[in-house]
């Protein structure tokens, strides 16, 4: 490896001290200074790493002014100035005829003031601005006026830390621009915007079966916001998520396009039009990591062909990484950077030896194919599996057919894109068949996770790569000794074994437990008894997959691997967009539901899942939950209130124990269940309804309730301030100690046979 490609470990450690920098505690520059010179003057290719390592960390921290944090002492309920450069192409928050029209893109702080200036680093950010008109163009440097936010992360056992900063403009006249952008940045803009109209003028946007044109922007421009959030759960579950990212295949079929129908050009015009045609997608789609990796090789490569050289694969991937790192260190904290770099190392370094062994049983062909597959998810694992908690095992056989068919769409993309700019309207009759070939990509969506299709796991990062090692020892170990060839194999599975070993077992010894997960502002319990757990409503975005972000980890963290049921009190989003989300990444065995809901929105995805029967609940139906004994209070079986009053109410009993849970239920189901079911409302434990709402919760209904201990689940600074201080007065009143998913995290009650119950709030502090 270091005679053909002598670069590649000098990146790796220019990278790997930038991704230090950002975990020290404390950082002394002149030390890490005279390490470098120390390593330059050993002149030896040890010394070599030793100096980029050290110059990744001072380069980081003179960069970023590491340690610091980034926006430390910002008051966020107030507004800031901030100066920002656009950093990446504009998109829409929704569609341009609604009224919460806006655009996003991201974008790089370079000065804020708040009261008094504020000492920041360049801080990577989304910027949001409002109305359908067209926004700034990339590149633009703009001053505004407008709130920081961001998630304030999930306190569950398995937390998710905070997301990344947001910076919200309610208004265009808060925002001036201070500085046109550069002329690559204007032309990258032009271009896009150009782009984008005939996008627009094509036809209509996607929409039930209509989702080629989404996919096309996906795969042509890297937009993949209008991909259904099903499709992407599917291709993420089944290892194939990375066919939406705009990487090498674009690049290669752009370069390999101007190739083919250039056939009568000389050899050296032929490789410049290359050149000008990844030049001109690079523009077209933006700075993305992966697509400046793929870029800066292709350039490379192409640049050794002119000058009669062999290219060199490795060292195109060691200068990619040192650009990319020497422009932003902060880029090796941005998961496709992580990604696409291992997976290349992966392709170059791993599949070649894995290749010429699979070729004394396997077809050259389909050996090279699977060798390439296998060592680019061999070494992504480190990096992919603490973040998306899930194995793919099937994923190198996957992508034999896979990769192919989206170089196929892409092509076709491309070729409709050409046509949409030329002519709209041809591209709009074109629709339907963009729609045809991209039918396959929803075909994972409709697959129930299965354990040989996706394998979840929640180990720390130190066991994903023990996991990653002993995967590659299982693969590659084949020495002549015997002893030696044993010992690695024997080291193998014990990496292997390790770490997947506590996983599997998590729910060893688990008794009768309630946990209220950490949703933010919406609501999720888990009912379990050992291997037995049903989840009673799932929280839930408007955007995004909580299932797979929030709720795969946290019931992870809780030895869940399956569950028994998906119970969801009511259609509402906060409530039921979750539990479809979850069930793309567990085994799921019935629905639960309240009757006369309609089959659409999240309540028609529950009813519609694959394989799953719908079990439908009303007044006086029953249920079991290992020991827990689950009994439904309402609503009634004809009951045709509003959605928030037609709440499951479930009453959960477990070796004298008993639970309430309330749905969003409001007054008037308290007092239908005042009037129908009072001894039976006494219980221990209550979930508050409606996320501690004034509208639920009187003094009535707690009167007959009479909780010792009452959880709530509700947002951090959510924006119904809930839970309303009117019912903490009555529930204080009423002796019940409060526990708030927005101050405490996650609650966890172990019910025991002796008749104690043990509190646990794992997520603690917040």
């Amino acid at each position: 490896m270091r005679r053909k490609a002598p670069m590649l470990l000098p990146a790796a450690a220019l990278a790997g001290g930038s991704l230090l920098a950002f975990h020290l505690p404390i950082l002394s520059l002149p030390l890490w200074a005279a390490l470098a010179i120390l390593g330059i003057a050993l002149r030896k290719p040890a010394g070599a790493w030793i100096a980029c390592f050290a110059c990744g960390v001072v380069a980081a921290a003179i960069r970023l002014d590491l340690p610091e944090r980034p926006l430390a002492g910002v008051d966020l309920e107030r507004p800031v100035e901030a100066v920002v450069r656009v950093a990446g192409h504009w998109q829409p928050d929704a569609r341009p005829d609604t009224k919460d029209a806006g655009w996003s893109a991201p974008a790089r702080i370079v000065r804020l003031k708040q009261d008094v200036r504020v000492t920041v680093p360049p801080v990577e950010l989304a910027l949001h601005i409002p109305g359908s008109e067209e926004p700034p163009p990339y590149g633009s440097t703009l001053r505004v006026k407008g709130y920081l936010s961001r998630s304030a992360g999930f306190a569950n056992r398995a937390a998710v830390p905070p997301g990344p900063w947001r910076l919200h403009v309610k208004s265009r006249r808060l925002m001036a621009a201070e500085e046109p952008p550069g002329l690559v940045a204007a032309l990258s803009s032009s271009l896009r915007r150009r782009v984008d109209r005939a996008y627009t003028a094509a036809g209509p946007e996607s929409g039930g079966e209509r989702q080629g044109k989404a996919l096309a922007r996906a795969l042509v421009l890297g937009d993949a916001s209008g991909v259904p959030l099903a499709w992407k759960r599917g291709l993420r579950v089944t290892g194939i998520y990375h066919l939406m990212s705009v990487s090498g295949v674009h690049v290669a079929l752009v370069a390999g396009a101007v190739w083919l129908f250039t056939p009568w050009l000389p050899r050296s015009l032929r490789l410049l039009l290359m050149l000008a045609a990844i030049a001109a997608y690079l523009l077209l789609v933006g700075p993305l990591p992966t697509l400046v990796r793929s870029a800066v090789m292709a350039f490379l490569a192409v640049l050794a062909l002119l000058v009669e050289r062999p290219p060199s694969p490795g060292n195109g991937l060691a200068w990619a990484v040192i650009l990319l790192v020497l422009d932003s260190p902060d880029v090796v904290l941005a998961a496709g950077f992580q990604l696409t770099v291992s997976a290349t190392v992966g392709i170059l370094v791993v599949a070649p030896p894995l290749a010429r062994r699979w070729r004394q049983r396997l077809h050259p062909w389909l050996a090279a194919a699977l060798a390439a597959s296998a060592g680019a998810e061999l070494l992504t694992l480190p990096w992919a599996l603490p973040r998306f908690h899930t194995v793919a095992p099937l994923a190198p056989l996957l992508n034999l057919p896979a990769v192919p068919w989206t170089g196929l769409t892409l092509g076709a993309s491309l070729v409709w894109t050409a046509a949409a700019l030329v002519s709209p309207v041809f591209a709009g009759h074109l629709l339907p068949a963009l729609d045809a070939i991209a039918l396959p990509f929803s075909w994972p969506s409709q697959t129930p996770p299965e354990l040989w299709l996706s394998v979840p796991v929640l180990i720390s990062p130190l066991a994903a790569w023990g996991l990653s090692l002993g995967c590659g020892l299982l693969l590659l170990a084949r020495p002549q000794q015997r002893w030696v060839r044993t010992g690695a194999l024997a080291a193998g599975l014990l990496c292997v074994g390790g770490c997947l070993w506590g996983p599997a077992t998590s729910t060893f010894g688990r008794g009768p437990e309630l946990a209220m997960l950490d949703v933010g502002q919406g609501d999720s319990i888990l009912l379990r008894d050992g291997s037995h757990a049903v989840l009673v409503d799932g929280g839930g975005w408007d955007r995004g997959d909580l299932g797979g972000h929030v709720l795969l980890p946290a019931l992870l963290g809780e030895g869940v691997r399956r569950l028994d049921a998906l119970v969801m009190t009511h259609p509402d989003h906060d409530h039921c967009g979750g539990l479809v989300d979850i069930a793309a990444y567990l085994p799921i065995g019935e629905v639960w539901m309240g009757p006369g809901w309609e089959a659409t929105g999240c309540a028609g995805q529950l009813m519609s899942l694959p394989g799953v029967p719908v079990r439908l609940l009303w007044r006086g139906r029953r249920a079991h939950v290992g020991r827990w004994q689950v009994t439904v209070l309402h609503p009634e079986r004809n009951e045709s209130r509003g959605t928030n009053e037609r709440s499951l109410v479930l009453r959960a009993e477990v070796l004298g124990r008993s639970v309430l849970l309330t749905g969003d239920m409001e007054s008037w189901a308290e007092s239908r269940l005042l009037d129908c079911c009072g001894p039976q409302l006494h219980v221990d434990v209550l979930k508050v309804a409606h996320h501690g709402s004034k509208t639920s919760s009187t003094e009535s209904f707690l009167d007959a309730v009479s909780p010792h201990l009452a959880l709530i689940s509700a947002g951090i600074n959510n924006l119904y301030h809930h839970p309303s201080a009117i019912v903490l007065d009555r529930l204080s009143e009423h002796g019940a100690r409060v526990l708030r998913t927005d101050r405490n995290g996650m609650v966890l009650l172990r019910f025991q046979a002796d008749g104690r119950t043990h509190l646990e709030l794992p997520g603690e502090p917040r």
